[in-house]
């Protein structure tokens, strides 16, 4: 897998281009399986807990992250589901109010 971060200075986004060598309905089940999404998303070392993963547009999720110095946790909504395109917000119960709107799509698509 290949990752590929942009930054444009004065730009409110960051570009964030990963190519793994997957289906987009692999792609899609990682991302909205509770068993799969534990195993690669979020930092390493850290453990994961989907409080809720309705994953369908429309839907939400919740999930803390744990580890020695305490938890973290996270939640959106969902846009849209789809193979080849999630849409979705996120944001960290740490800032609240600090809302991203995160993108993912198939490549070509």
């Amino acid at each position: 897998m290949s990752t590929t971060i942009t930054a444009q200075p004065g730009t409110p986004f960051i570009d964030v281009t990963r190519e793994v060598a997957a289906s987009p309905e692999k792609v899609l089940r990682a991302y909205t399986d509770p068993d799969l999404i534990v195993r690669w998303l979020g930092p390493h070392g850290m453990e994961m807990e989907p409080l809720e993963l309705d994953a369908r547009s429309g839907g939400g999720y919740h999930y803390v992250h744990r580890d020695e110095r305490g938890e973290y946790r996270f939640r959106g909504v969902y846009h849209t589901v789809s193979a080849g395109k999630i849409i979705q917000t996120f944001e960290f119960e740490g800032a609240p109010g600090d809302v991203c709107l995160e993108t993912l799509l198939e490549k070509d698509a």
